[in-house]
Parts: C-alpha cells; structure tokens; sequence
C-alpha cells in the first residue's frame, strides 16, 4: 500500500510540475504567437502602404504622361487643321476637277511630308497601339498617293478621306487625353 500511494503522490508531482511549466511556458508561448501575430499585421501594412504609394506615384506619372500626350496632340490637330482647312477652301471655291486634284495632291504631299519626317515619331511615342496601326495604314495609303504624278478624282477623294482620317484620330485621342486631364488627386 505504502508503494502505491508513493506512485500516486510521485505522479501527482509530476503532474503538479507538469502543470507548473505548462503555466510558466505559457506566458513565453502566448507572447511569442502575439509577437508573430503582431509582426506579421506590421508586414501586411507596410506591404499595403508601398502598394498603395507606389499606384499613386503611377497615377501620378500616368497624368503627367497624359499631358505631354495632350499638348503634343493639341501641336499636331493644329498643324494639319490649317493644311485641312486650306484644302477644304480650295476644294469648295474651285470648280475645275483637274485643279482640285492638283491641289489635293500638293497638299497630300505636304501633310505626308510633314507627318513622316517629323511627327510620325510623336504619334508612336504618344499614342495607344490600336490607333497607331490606324494611322500607320492611313500613312502608308498616303504615301502610295503621295508618290503618284497625278491623282484622278476617286485617288482624291481618298487622299482627302484620308487625311481626315488621320485628323480626326488624333482629335479623338485629344479628347481622350483631355477627358483624362480632369481627374483631380486629392
């Protein structure tokens, strides 16, 4: 009997000992899943604010980006305005085909000339894909035109159809930008 109770009070202190590192762990162990916990909510919102810094310094660009495009388009509308607006004069007040033709085709080589020497290079720089393929077709139809010693009324009508063309992607892309120059960040 004296074996016994002696296992018992033996497993009793082991288990009194038991309990006691439980609870002197414990507070090691609870203040190191805290700590985890703790760190990695502190990760999780440095990681949230860089992302959130990082878009705004995007956005930022993109506006900043958005008015370079503006200007340079608003530079572009307004060159082959006048070249268009010249043509339209002369087509409406000149009667005779052949003389309108004539006058077609310097202006097609004039607008052809100015856009593949020098504005060709903003159009790729400054404008969406889709609308550069656009234009780019529409350049390479007008230079075909443009090469031509003379246009018969259908190539006139074309080169003009063209021409507009060309002008009103660039005004819509314009508008584009314009519409993009309203956002305010606050």
């Amino acid at each position: 009997m004296k074996k016994i109770v002696l296992i018992y009070f033996i497993l009793f202190l082991l288990f009194l000992l038991w309990i006691w590192m439980l609870f002197y762990f414990l507070g090691e162990i609870i203040g190191g899943i805290s700590g985890v916990i703790v760190a990695s909510i502190g990760a999780l919102l440095t990681c949230y604010a860089v992302k959130e810094f990082i878009d705004y310094w995007n956005f930022r660009r993109f506006l900043e980006l958005s008015k370079n495009r503006y200007n340079v388009l608003e530079e572009l509308i307004s060159s082959y305005e006048n070249v268009l607006s010249e043509l339209n004069k002369s087509n409406e007040t000149e009667l005779n085909p052949s003389v309108r033709n004539s006058n077609i085709h310097l202006a097609l080589k004039q607008f052809n000339n100015k856009l593949v020497s020098s504005d060709l290079k903003m159009v790729y720089k400054y404008m969406e894909y889709d609308l550069i393929v656009k234009v780019r077709d529409k350049v390479m139809s007008l230079k075909v035109l443009a090469e031509k010693d003379a246009l018969n009324e259908i190539e006139s009508i074309t080169a003009l159809e063209d021409m507009k063309e060309i002008y009103f992607i660039f005004n819509v892309n314009k508008k584009g930008a314009e519409e993009i120059l309203t956002i305010r960040i606050d």
